[in-house]
């Protein structure tokens, strides 16, 4: 007769093989909480939050920037187009002065023109000539008993003389010319010039 039931052993079931399924568990929990970042501590949060907010204030300061530079260029782009098509037509003008010129010496020797009706038409073909000009702003310039000015006089003679201020223009050998508040052409002047003194 057999002494009792025969104990039968199953290899890898050795309960002191030391491969307890726990303890492995518990190790890979162990090294993925290694891998966790640190807790920022309450100074470095501060000092985060301070260069965060510089970096937003000078990012604010170049969008102000840029903005304000747009609209500079976009009011300059409309005065330079209003100003184009102000003078659009200064060269031509320019270029049309002479004649009125060459009208304004014919009234003045009228004797040698021929007729009264010549003399007559022509004074009228120069207040025409005028009129168009004056529609595209064109204006004469103001001389006689004027003070010099180099920007809209051009000095072709001097005379002495007590009887004005010294630079102060006596004649006008031609008229000058603005565009609107653009010189076209300077008037040609004759200015009074200081007496020498005498010993």
């Amino acid at each position: 007769m057999q002494d009792g039931p025969r104990k039968i052993e199953i290899e890898g079931d050795d309960p002191n093989d030391g491969n307890d399924p726990l303890e492995g568990s518990e190790g890979t929990s162990t090294q993925d909480d290694g891998d966790a970042p640190e807790a920022m501590t309450e100074g470095e949060l501060l000092a985060r939050i301070e260069e965060l907010e510089t970096a937003l204030a000078e990012e604010h300061d170049r969008h102000l920037r840029a903005v304000a530079e747009l609209q500079n260029f976009r009011k300059r782009t409309a005065r330079e187009q209003r100003e184009k098509q102000r003078y659009a037509g200064q060269s031509i003008l320019s270029s049309i002065l002479p004649v009125m010129d060459n009208l304004r010496r014919v009234l003045e020797h009228q004797s040698e023109a021929g007729t009264e009706d010549f003399a007559k038409g022509v004074e009228m073909t120069v207040e025409e000539f005028f009129r168009v000009l004056s529609q595209f702003g064109v204006t004469v310039i103001d001389c006689q008993g004027q003070r010099f000015d180099p920007e809209k006089h051009e000095a072709v003679a001097r005379v002495t003389t007590t009887e004005v201020p010294e630079g102060t223009v006596v004649a006008v050998d031609a008229p000058g010319y603005c565009l609107h508040d653009r010189c076209l052409r300077p008037a040609r002047v004759v200015v009074a010039a200081q007496a020498p003194d005498e010993d």
